[in-house]
């Protein structure tokens, strides 16, 4: 085993909104985001430098999770940075995953696009089991695509 650190694995997930750029900027924005889509509660007042703190529930699991937004450009670009207590990885700024969601109008549409890099997560093992560094990766992948969707709907419904 090496001691040289894995580089951050980046994960892109896509999705066609139809709705313009600011009516899913304001649903990204949205303090009840947790409730309709995000599966997680952010609160922060997503101006550059706040901090975020963020709850969510994975099974009968309670997360408390932090970070800081990055840059702001309303109806555009939203980046932030977090630690996740499920990654198990320490607290430490080599640990934060960054998340970019840039939004391209197109038509009558927008194209939100996430991209996230990830730490390398921690080898794990088990009786029978092993978690590799490329399992944060792909958490967040199936998570995007899940949560997209969610997003998608919520904003489609309330127009």
């Amino acid at each position: 085993m090496t001691d040289v650190p894995l580089a951050l694995q980046p994960v892109t997930e896509s999705i066609r909104i139809a709705a313009d750029p600011k009516q899913v900027w304001r649903a990204i924005m949205d303090p009840k985001a947790g409730e309709t889509w995000r599966n997680a509660h952010f609160r922060t007042d997503w101006q550059i430098g706040a901090p975020i703190a963020i709850e969510a529930e994975i099974g009968a699991k309670r997360y408390h999770d932090k970070g800081r937004v990055i840059r702001v450009e309303p109806q555009m670009l939203l980046e932030y940075a977090y630690w996740s207590q499920v990654s198990g990885l320490p607290d430490v700024p080599q640990s934060y995953a960054t998340i970019t969601m840039t939004l391209a109008a197109d038509g009558g549409e927008t194209i939100l696009t996430v991209t996230q890099k990830v730490p390398p997560s921690p080898v794990r093992r088990g009786n029978g089991w092993e978690i590799g560094a490329e399992s944060g990766a792909k958490h967040v992948a199936f998570y995007w695509r899940m949560t997209l969707p969610r997003l998608k709907q919520a904003v489609e419904e309330a127009i």
